[in-house]
């Protein structure tokens, strides 16, 4: 007995510890409680999966390689690093033009995406290309109507019915690619009926169906959509993914991904080839000015040539003249030799002029490198080739970066450093050139003072043959040049290599069937989870007895279960072999170690708040007592909310506080419950001053008089957290009884009863849960059952069958 009395005395020095698993106990058995409900979401969203699944257009992703060779002047990144300037990523460069808007636009002009068709089957629409036996042609330099979708149904004889599916079109203006107005489909007029072969025409359209080939499939309908070059070239510059396929490495890898995989092979093939185009387009460029400028100069040295060659010869036919003697032969000899130098430095003296002339405005793609006419410039020749691919990366990340971006700065500084560099090369190599230029014209005057001495007709003779000369010599010379400047631009080879062509890379990338089923059925278990999670967070009430129990400063000394019996509290005494009425048991036989046995007792019951269940639990203590022989009385202290006589069909019309207010004894105030060892003394009128009736010594003389008459004592009493006689009515009692709902109480309630029983207003006091919803609810589980008094019909039809047989 003792040990028992340990097990239920509170151990106040010592703080329980919370059960850590009570929510997630909690949350697992209100899961089980709507089972049916989770069940059915999940088949619901395995439905809504499936019909996503069967909805969706399968997407693949489409791959191509491309290997960028880095070719850039080693000397003169060296040069500008000790300067403190870092010269841009060449691949970090290379895919920002990759991915850049102009060479989408570009590579989409030279294919057909402008016009996408369309089929629709049970479940989706989706697109196709090239394998319908009919071809919208499009009149793109007329005004079109774009991005609304228009249907065609095939009719008999060549007909065909045009007709819209949606109300958003835009209209297109050839002149100006990148706008579009929006037009009213109501107003057109465009729906109807037409041939096929023949033009529609209108303000804002001009297009026919044709066909291409037979029908095997018999296609009856489907729809296409016209699209704009600048709008696809938005869509596939932002869609194509370029990356490194390696951290430092120089392979791009160019992927798409979409539903139409042969349209994005295409796409990536083109694009490569575009962007290769226009990388040996700029390497071409120093040829092709380098031919400009050749070809510029041979206008001149043609009509010169031609002139002196038609001299000479008319001056030789006339004269009978065919050489020179010795002495002219010699002075001729040193002549054209100057002359041809000084041809040359006359050469490199307008190569200066129109370089410098270049420079001053901005055509730098115009430059020619001074080896392609055979003028040795080592400074030259690096910062020409160095300022004009300068130049070009200058343009082409234009196009794609903003003028705040960093690298675009240090570019634009390094631009700027290279050109004033060549400008001072340029004006220092033309003032030498100049003074060259001046002292060969002072040795050939020299040489000319002796021509003067030469017979006349040897001398004419001379001064023709040494300008033909020197024309023949500058024109055969600048033909040499041509030649190896067409050379190199036949020999150029850009400076990226398409390793892969594109190729579909894997199988479908979505809808991935398998995962959305997944998905769908964590989704419908997940969703009831975060529900009730949300619904258990916000809800403040007592769920768990073992949570309650580690929270409460007085022992726990029994749990109540639910009732069925809804219609009447006297549960024990109605249904004595009842679950219940076990449960009640139970409490009784706790008492035995908190009281002793043979001497009279009173019991309180209280709670925080009506509806608890403290009438409940008062009404059925009471008869399990008088059930167990012991005399026993129910008192109804609650004189502001009086319940118990419904429970035994008595009127309260007197009682209490009969008592407590006027002189009639006690014994003629009691009634008969209607069950043996069992009275009831039930709270009367309601009078206007509860509180002070109790506070009356006849109150302790009531108590003392109905303790020597009976057994068990049974008070059922007003809540404690809302009325203060409750804490008198305590004192008086032997055991007080607290009780708490499940899923009713809220843990403030403990609070309060806790902070009661801190105080020392209250003592002797026990915990009792009621209300819990089965026997084994939240971890609470019994190893045995009882016997209910309504028979389950499979019992009564064993009874049935028993008897027959």
């Amino acid at each position: 007995m003792s040990r028992q009395m340990q097990n239920l005395t509170p151990n106040h020095q010592k703080l329980k510890a919370t059960d850590d698993n009570a929510d997630l106990k909690k949350l697992f058995y209100d899961l089980l409680r709507i089972w049916p409900a989770v069940l059915l979401l999940i088949l619901v969203n395995l439905c809504v999966a499936y019909l996503l699944t069967r909805k969706s257009n399968p997407t693949y992703q489409a791959q191509a390689t491309l290997e960028i060779k880095q070719d850039q002047n080693l000397a003169s990144v060296e040069l500008f690093q000790t300067m403190g300037i870092k010269t841009p990523s060449s691949i970090e460069n290379e895919i920002a033009i990759l991915n850049s808007f102009t060479l989408a636009y570009n590579a989409l002009k030279e294919l057909d995406y402008r016009v996408e068709y369309f089929r629709k089957d049970l479940w989706k629409k989706y697109e196709v290309y090239h394998a319908l036996p009919y071809e919208v042609e499009v009149d793109w330099t007329h005004a079109q109507l774009l991005d609304g979708e228009m249907k065609i149904k095939l009719t008999d004889g060549g007909k065909f019915k045009l007709s819209f599916d949606g109300p958003a079109l835009n209209l297109s203006n050839p002149k100006a690619v990148d706008k579009k107005y929006p037009v009213d489909v109501d107003k057109l007029k465009i729906a109807g009926d037409y041939a096929l072969n023949t033009w529609i025409e209108g303000k804002h359209y001009r297009f026919r169906l044709i066909k291409k080939g037979p029908d095997p499939e018999g296609i009856q309908d489907f729809s296409f959509k016209l699209r704009s070059d600048y709008d696809l070239a938005e869509r596939y510059s932002k869609a194509m993914k370029v990356e490194a396929l390696k951290k430092e490495s120089s392979v791009l890898s160019l992927t798409l991904e979409s539903n139409m995989v042969e349209k994005d092979k295409i796409y990536l093939n083109k694009i490569m080839e575009v962007y290769q185009q226009r990388e040996l387009k700029e390497k071409n460029q120093t040829s092709i000015n380098t031919s400009a400028f050749i070809n510029d100069q041979l206008k001149n040295i043609t009509d010169s040539l031609v002139f002196f060659e038609d001299k000479l010869q008319k001056y030789r036919t006339k004269n009978e003249t065919f050489n020179l003697e010795e002495q002219g032969s010699l002075v001729y000899t040193r002549l054209s030799t100057l002359q041809d130098n000084n041809a040359a430095v006359a050469l490199k003296i307008k190569y200066y002029e129109s370089t410098l002339n270049y420079l001053e405005h901005g055509k730098v793609n115009q430059l020619v490198v001074p080896s392609s006419i055979g003028i040795e410039e080592d400074v030259l020749e690096k910062l020409i080739p160095e300022l004009i691919s300068v130049q070009n990366s200058r343009l082409r990340l234009n196009e794609v970066l903003s003028k705040d971006n960093r690298a675009l700065k240090e570019l634009d500084f390094k631009y700027s450093t290279i050109l004033n560099s060549l400008k001072e090369n340029l004006s220092r190599s033309l003032q030498i050139a100049k003074l060259s230029f001046q002292d060969m014209n002072k040795r050939i005057s020299g040489l000319s003072g002796e021509l003067d001495q030469l017979p006349q007709v040897e001398r004419n003779l001379l001064s023709i043959k040494r300008q033909f000369t020197i024309s023949e010599n500058i024109y055969l010379y600048l033909l040499q040049k041509r030649s190896e400047a067409e050379i190199t631009k036949a020999s150029n080879m850009p400076s990226s290599e398409v390793l892969d062509l594109s190729r579909q890379i894997g199988g479908m990338l979505t809808p991935k069937p398998v995962r959305n089923y997944i998905v769908a059925f964590s989704l419908g278990i997940l969703l009831p989870v975060l529900f009730l999670f949300i619904k258990n967070l916000i809800n403040n009430r007592i769920y768990d007895v073992k949570l309650l129990e580690s929270k409460l400063s007085v022992p726990l000394i029994g749990i109540i279960g639910r009732s069925q019996w809804r219609e009447n509290n006297n549960v024990v005494s109605n249904y004595p072999k009842s679950f219940v009425s076990e449960n009640f048991r139970s409490v009784r036989v706790s008492t035995q170690f908190l009281h002793p046995p043979d001497e009279p007792m009173v019991i309180a019951f209280t709670s925080s708040k009506s509806g608890e269940g403290k009438t409940f639990c008062s009404v059925n203590m009471a008869g399990i007592y008088a059930l167990s022989g012991k005399r026993t009385i129910l008192v109804g202290m609650d004189l502001r909310k009086p319940k118990i006589a419904s429970d035994f069909s008595l009127i309260n019309d007197v009682g209490v506080s009969t008592y407590l207010s006027t002189k009639r004894e006690l014994p003629e105030l009691i009634k008969a419950s209607g069950f043996e060892n069992l009275d009831i003394l039930l709270s009367g009128a309601i009078p206007p001053n509860p509180a002070e009736l109790i506070g009356k010594p006849r109150f302790q003389e009531m108590i003392r008089i109905l303790k020597n008459s009976y057994d068990v004592v049974i008070l059922d009493c007003p809540p404690a957290a809302l009325v203060s006689e409750t804490i008198d009515i305590f004192n008086l009692a032997d055991l007080n009884f607290y009780i708490f709902r499940h899923m009713y109480s809220d843990w403030n309630s403990i609070e309060n009863m806790n902070d009661l029983v801190e105080k020392g207003l209250i003592k002797k006091t026990y915990a009792i849960y009621n209300d819990t919803e089965a026997p084994s609810s939240y971890g609470y589980g019994y190893d045995y059952h009882f016997e209910e008094t309504q028979e389950s019909k499979w019992k009564k039809f064993l009874k049935i069958f028993n008897k027959h047989a």
